[in-house]
């Protein structure tokens, strides 16, 4: 029994050998952050979860509110006579001028927030249809704003057709679509003799997410004023170079043409000839605190080999030995880091989240450090160090066009000073 447990301190002595030299610490650094994948995955299942929860939430304020509008403007209808199946032709502006003033707010449920519009549009069109068809049932004409089935009008009180104003008589179907949807004015007679109709409307919209300007007309201008500061435009047509000014919100405007269209004749269904012109406004935020809580997870890996890093040179430099339990301890403390981050972020915001939880985390680590090591400068190297990597981490994580070039120089950087520190070390 005394020879058994002779061997195995001599086993136990050799394998602390292996560990305390320069290949086991690596070994021995690189199976403690295999063993921390485990609570990384569980932080970015978190972020996931927590992410979903608020997409759900955010489809319940649009259900209420209000989604995406997309504009297709005014159109005159006509019903055809004699018809059984209720068939109507449609007569599209040759002019359509569109003012839109959308004012954006935030509509907040529990912890989530999201950003919802209310659009005053003010619409003038003219009509130049060709009545000579004897088909035409002239006494049930009427003009209608075109939109989608999930628009949410607040308000559409009167359409004003060649200076009489005329009451909106239902929302109804455009045509055999549930689709698209119509709101007409009560049917008013048209004279046959009649080559011009002027419309004049104006309307409220309940919205969130985008705007999306469809040039229904032969010719399309709109203008729209908001207060919001970060719109995002995408599309076949984009702003006027000259129109657009940013203070305090934005303004912009665009000029739409579609010649294909014949305004004089009327066609069989609500969508008109030619390839239209479309521009789109985005009212959503760019990037929300769970984005940046994806990126910034996405190096953490990064973040604890370069923290163990610091704490293996500070080995060798000082000649000390740390317990592979302090750095298990190092690295736990790095991955409780994502998580006050993530549940502060909802609360606060991402940049102060971040500072918060920077400074608990280091004020931790170096408390730790000095309690470990013993030494007041090596402490003081570890904060320093670690502060400075959190700094460009953060930077990093903000950026989204020059990221991956600030990110690879920082890694030179860093990769550069540690050659330099180990330069001397022999085996």
């Amino acid at each position: 029994m005394e020879n058994q447990s002779k061997t195995d301190k001599a086993e136990t002595s050799d394998f602390m050998k292996f560990l305390n030299a320069p290949f086991g610490r690596f070994l021995l650094i690189g199976t403690i952050t295999i063993i921390l994948l485990a609570p990384l995955a569980r932080v970015i299942f978190l972020i996931q979860e927590r992410k979903d929860r608020a997409e759900t939430i955010k489809k319940e304020i649009r259900s209420e509110w209000g989604s995406d509008f997309m504009y297709k403007g005014l159109v005159l209808r006509i019903p055809l006579k004699n018809n059984k199946s209720k068939k109507h032709l449609f007569f599209f502006p040759e002019n359509e001028v569109t003012n839109l003033n959308v004012s954006a707010s935030t509509k907040k449920r529990g912890i989530y927030h999201f950003p919802v519009f209310q659009s005053n549009n003010y619409t003038k069109a003219e009509f130049i249809p060709n009545l000579n068809n004897p088909n035409l049932d002239l006494s049930k004409a009427q003009i209608g704003l075109l939109t989608l089935a999930e628009t949410r009008i607040s308000n559409m009180e009167k359409i004003e057709v060649n200076g009489k104003g005329l009451e909106i008589e239902q929302e109804t179907m455009a045509e055999a679509s549930p689709e698209k949807l119509f709101y007409a004015t009560a049917p008013f007679t048209i004279d046959k003799s009649t080559t011009q109709i002027k419309v004049n409307t104006s309307y409220i919209i309940n919205g969130s997410g985008k705007i999306i300007l469809k040039g229904f007309a032969k010719k399309s201008a709109y203008k729209m004023t908001s207060n919001w500061e970060n719109p995002s435009f995408s599309g076949t047509s984009l702003p006027n170079p000259d129109s657009f000014e940013v203070k305090k919100g934005f303004k912009s405007s665009w000029n739409m043409m579609n010649i294909a269209q014949n305004t004089k004749a009327g066609i069989d269904h609500s969508k008109p000839y030619g390839k239209m012109s479309e521009a789109s406004v985005d009212f959503l935020e760019a990037i929300d605190q769970y984005q940046l809580n994806e990126r910034t997870v996405k190096y953490a890996i990064l973040v604890i080999l370069l923290t163990f890093t610091v704490f293996y040179l500070i080995e060798l430099i000082g000649k000390m030995l740390i317990h592979p339990i302090h750095y298990l301890m190092v690295g736990l403390s790095l991955v409780l880091f994502y998580v006050i981050l993530l549940s502060f972020s909802e609360q606060f915001g991402f940049a102060r989240s971040y500072l918060a939880a920077g400074i608990g985390i280091l004020s931790l680590l170096s408390w730790y450090a000095y309690s470990v090591l013993r030494s007041l400068k090596f402490a003081l190297t570890i904060l320093a160090a670690i502060s400075i990597l959190y700094s460009f981490l953060y930077v990093i994580v903000n950026l989204e066009t020059y990221a991956l070039i600030i990110g690879s120089l920082g890694l030179f950087i860093v990769l550069a000073a540690i050659m330099s520190f180990t330069r001397r070390l022999k085996v």
